[in-house]
């Protein structure tokens, strides 16, 4: 029986606490109301009656706002007094009778409460409440003040309040020395700092912020014995504006100080890789195959170096056969080292696609891989690009069949995931090459739901193409020109593939694939570094064939090769603006206005 009733007290305390609380709650929003719609003499009772019910003192100020609104100076003053005599210990009023004595434009009686409070202070607890109340009132001044007492008295150096008040009054300099001072104090705050800066830097219109945090990162890592912290703040830093260069510097100090085994430089690599930087992921690869081949990291860097140098050979539009022996070269002088397995598979696939592209060497190129098929324990991602390769080096050879063959391999091993799709991809290609556009057409079809995106545009380009220039075409030689050319130019055979086009141009004049084959043609002659001439086919499809499918395409292509190779970024705006204004539901509009604003802020 007592059991029950203390559940039953318990139960009913619970209840009234629950509607008190309810009872607060909507009275603060009912008061908040009042408040924005400057019925402040409705807002002012509530106000007081949620303080005394909380003691929250934020819902006191609020009551002194709505008496000094309402012009009632003298009853406000005397209910800040009241609250003073009931707790002296709370210096926090002294702060809104500091306020009230401002608004009744009485600064010497104001100055003399702040300042009395700030004197008064004995503790901590009273550092935090007073401090508070200042910045609910904007005195920032007198609220850094209450800080630096606060250090005299408890020892405490409140720097993430400083920090946190120089940030409310855009103070940079001094916000980014109080950050930095908290990371000297502990290493451990590193998180914790970076995470504070990165608002900063994200929000930041300019430079501006970062220059004072980088500014003021390398004034400290100038001096002796500077936290490491230092050094990974500028690591971050530079990472953050995309100077790897700057990142790999002080990213060697760190290693070098801890005697680290090289993995931090690794990441940096792949990041610098990723973005194109690679000059700067060779040198880090280089600093960490210079550690020794015993070196936990020797092999990934070595792997790794000759990566960046097939991307940065690649990634040029006219590979020269000196480039291409080169860097041969260097793979070969890799695997003699430390051979060919698991962690260098990867890599005698780039090399074999080097020498069946680059060298015209495809019987070199099929023993590679044939030879990477052939390790045990590989993953099914390897073995299907291993596979993938090998046969697009057959096609490049010239032997379709057997590069049907090892596509339908790769498909078959690899139905549930999307190596599979791309394999199917290239027995739709492979079949269009041949002339079969029928079947071609429905692979294409089905693989325009692939999960991959690649694969999915992909087939949605080639089944468009064939629906649009075979149905009412029996005999389909255009389609077949033109299927060969793209043949041709996968094998990279530039110039029996212009002749192709040329052949389709000239005795099919007008046919609905011009616009297709002069496309190829300004590819073709970008890709081989004749930049004019590439234009001259662009120009040809916006003139002649602004109307069709393509002309968007061509806008924003001729917009880019202005902008990345013809040096004229006056002209690459005009035609970015262009698509815009003309092709507004182009897929390339939002790449063309960030281009365009990128270009126009330049220019101007």
């Amino acid at each position: 029986m007592r059991y029950t009733i203390i559940l039953l007290t318990f139960f009913l305390f619970t209840v009234r606490m629950g509607f008190a609380q309810q009872d607060v709650a909507d009275k603060v929003r009912l008061a908040n109301e009042y408040y924005q719609s400057k019925e402040f003499e409705k807002a002012a009772p509530l106000y007081f009656e949620i303080y005394e019910a909380t003691t929250a003192k934020i819902y006191f100020s609020y009551f002194i706002n709505c008496k000094i609104e309402l012009a009632q100076y003298d009853d406000a003053e005397k209910e800040i007094k009241k609250q003073m005599r009931k707790d002296k210990a709370d210096l926090s009023y002294a702060v809104d009778l500091g306020y009230l004595y401002k608004k009744r434009d009485l600064p010497d009686k104001a100055k003399k409460e702040f300042e009395e409070a700030i004197e008064n202070i004995k503790n901590q607890t009273q550092v935090y409440n007073l401090s508070n109340a200042f910045i609910n009132r904007q005195e920032y001044d007198y609220a850094e003040e209450c800080y630096r007492i606060g250090k005299k008295i408890t020892g405490k150096s409140f720097l993430n309040e400083f920090a946190n008040l120089y940030s409310m009054q855009r103070k940079y300099p001094e916000m980014i020395n109080a950050y930095l001072d908290i990371l000297e104090e502990d290493s451990k705050n590193l998180d914790l700092v970076q995470n504070r800066l990165q608002y900063f830097i994200s929000n930041e219109q300019t430079s501006e912020f970062s220059d004072i945090l980088r500014i003021s990162l390398l004034k400290r890592v100038q001096k002796d014995d500077h936290p490491i912290g230092y050094n990974q703040m500028l690591v971050w830093l530079y990472m953050q504006e995309k100077d790897f260069r700057g990142a790999f510097i002080q990213a060697k100090a760190i290693d070098k100080r801890v005697n680290g085994a090289g993995q931090n430089i690794i990441e940096l690599a792949e990041n610098a890789v990723a973005n194109g930087d690679y000059d700067t992921a060779l040198d880090a690869y280089k600093y960490v195959i210079d550690k020794g081949r015993t070196a936990a990291y020797y092999i990934s860097a070595s792997v790794g170096r000759l990566r960046v140098y097939y991307e940065k050979v690649i990634s040029n539009q006219k590979v020269t056969e000196e480039e291409a022996q080169q860097l041969e070269a260097e793979y070969l002088a890799v695997f003699n080292g430390i051979g060919i397995g698991k962690n260098t598979a990867q890599s005698v696939i780039d090399l074999a696609h080097l020498q069946a592209f680059y060298l015209n060497k495809p019987d070199d190129a099929i023993k590679l891989l044939e030879q990477v098929i052939a390790i045990k324990g590989l993953s099914y991602n390897i073995i299907a690009s291993c596979k993938i390769e090998l046969g697009d080096v057959y096609l490049a050879k010239g032997d379709i069949w057997e590069a049907a063959l090892i596509y339908g391999q790769a498909e078959k091993e690899n139905k549930e995931n999307a190596a599979g799709d791309d394999a199917k991809l290239r027995k739709a290609k492979l079949a269009y090459f041949a002339n079969d556009f029928l079947w071609a057409r429905a692979q294409f079809d089905a693989l325009k739901a692939s999960t991959s995106k690649e694969v999915a545009n992909d087939a949605l380009f080639y089944a468009m193409l064939i629906k649009d220039n075979t149905e009412e075409d029996s005999l389909m030689i255009p389609m077949k020109l033109f299927a060969k050319a793209d043949l041709l130019i996968f094998r990279k055979k530039y110039t029996s593939a212009l002749t192709t086009l040329d052949t389709l141009l000239t005795m099919h004049a007008g046919h609905t694939l011009t616009d297709e084959a002069y496309l190829r043609k300004s590819e073709i002659y970008k890709t081989i570094g004749d930049y004019e001439q590439s234009k001259t086919y662009l120009l040809k499809i916006i003139t002649e064939w602004s109307w069709d499918i393509l002309a968007d395409v061509a806008v924003y292509k001729l917009a880019v090769l202005y902008d990345e190779h013809l040096e004229n970024k006056d002209e690459a705006a005009e035609y970015y603006k262009k698509l815009m204004i003309e092709y507004p539901n182009s897929i390339y509009v939002t790449e063309a206005r960030k281009r365009f604003r990128q270009l126009r802020d330049g220019i101007n």
